[in-house]
């Protein structure tokens, strides 16, 4: 930007505007449109860089702008575009934000967060075409009191750059807005998933007044996958959060324990039923299983197994979220590890009907194994 010295008509004088003068009939300099709307637009494209309203009665936008910018430290070097940049996660070992729940006793209640934990989000450096990551450190945060019966999303962006959490209200799998970022205390729209400029933390259901609000957490983690080997006895737990639509899980032992049969399977709860056919390709024949009559029989991992069998299974799910209900599907092939031929092949095919429990929410869907050796399992959600 410069002295309009290119509009004769302005009246400079020595390259500068000046006043008139009466006394000596000297007339005042006049300023182009033009160059005015370019002096007036240079400065409001900074305090929109620095997410600010440009205000014509406030005198220090420029200042709280340029503070703004240089604090956060960016240049176009930096920036990135939009869609370039990272989806935002959560520095905790599980990749949640952890987030309590209140009861209120004259409103659906209300949700809280605590100081201390890091997060990583996008912010617009310039308006709709670059932005750049940045780490936050969280303080303590409260919504305001929530309506009952009504389902909200926690969610969080970057304003005037600052870290900004808000409830918004919507449903699951509502589209991702345009901008990339979500309405605060908006009234419907708030269930898209995490975008590169705003996170989505919770779905958070309210019922009657006096009740505290429902708590489902959401995973923000560069990878929504898990991988894992057992030995021996235990339990391990699938991560399931709202925003996941299938889901994928490999378990295989490729060396089988040489003295003691290996289970794996899924732990009981929930299960509505299941059912599987059992094929033979050496005997050219099959067999069925009808399950759906046995509490808490599960679709199958590891089954119709012998010592020394190598296994592999692939389990594939879909998930209703709003119904708490879930269709899982697998398929399992067994060859015992000692045998040169086909004999003691197998092949088995499975489904069942599980409902989704509080638990598989914040602990995860329980998979039980025993007698393991190397066995490995590998999870993904799927959104």
């Amino acid at each position: 930007m410069d002295y309009p010295k290119s509009v004769p008509s302005a009246g400079l004088v020595n390259g500068q505007f000046v006043d008139e003068n009466p006394l000596t009939g000297t007339p005042g300099s006049l300023i182009p449109a033009g160059w005015g709307n370019g002096v007036t637009q240079e400065i409001v494209n900074v305090i929109k860089a620095a997410e600010l309203t440009p205000d014509e009665a406030k005198n220090d936008q420029l200042l709280q702008a340029i503070q703004v910018v240089t604090a956060n430290g960016w240049n176009e070097d930096l920036a990135l575009p939009l869609l370039a940049l990272p989806l935002p996660t959560v520095a905790t070992n599980d990749g949640r934000l952890p987030v309590t729940s209140t009861a209120v006793s004259t409103s659906g209640g209300k949700v809280s967060i605590s100081a201390g934990a890091y997060i990583s989000l996008g912010q617009e450096v310039v308006i709709g075409q670059l932005g750049r990551s940045r780490t936050f450190l969280t303080t303590a945060w409260s919504s305001a009191d929530l309506l009952p019966n009504s389902g909200y999303f926690l969610r969080a962006q970057v304003v005037g750059g600052a870290l900004t959490f808000y409830m918004q209200r919507g449903a699951l799998y509502d589209l991702s807005p345009e901008s990339l970022r979500g309405t605060i205390n908006g009234a419907s729209g708030g269930g898209f998933q995490s975008t590169s400029l705003d996170m989505c933390l919770a779905w958070v259901v309210t019922a009657a007044p006096g009740t505290a609000p429902i708590v489902r957490a959401i995973y923000n983690r560069s990878k929504l996958s898990w991988t894992q080997t057992v030995n021996g006895n235990g339990v391990v737990y699938l991560p399931l959060d709202p925003h996941a639509r299938a889901a994928r899980l490999m378990v295989g032992n490729p060396v089988p324990a040489s003295t003691a049969l290996t289970d794996v399977s899924f732990a009981p709860g929930g299960w509505r039923g299941s059912n599987y056919s059992l094929l033979v390709p050496t005997q050219s024949v099959s067999y069925g299983w009808d399950g759906w009559g046995i509490a808490g029989a599960s679709v199958r991992i590891f089954t119709s197994n012998e010592v020394g069998d190598t296994t592999i299974t692939s389990v594939a799910a879909s998930f209703e979220h709003s119904e708490l209900r879930s269709l899982w599907q697998s398929f399992q092939a067994e060859h015992n590890y000692n045998v040169a031929n086909a004999s003691s092949d197998e092949l088995l095919l499975s489904m069942g009907i599980k409902l989704i429990s509080p638990t598989d929410y914040s602990t995860g869907i329980a998979v039980n194994f025993s007698n393991a050796v190397n066995v490995n399992l590998s999870w993904e959600l799927i959104r």
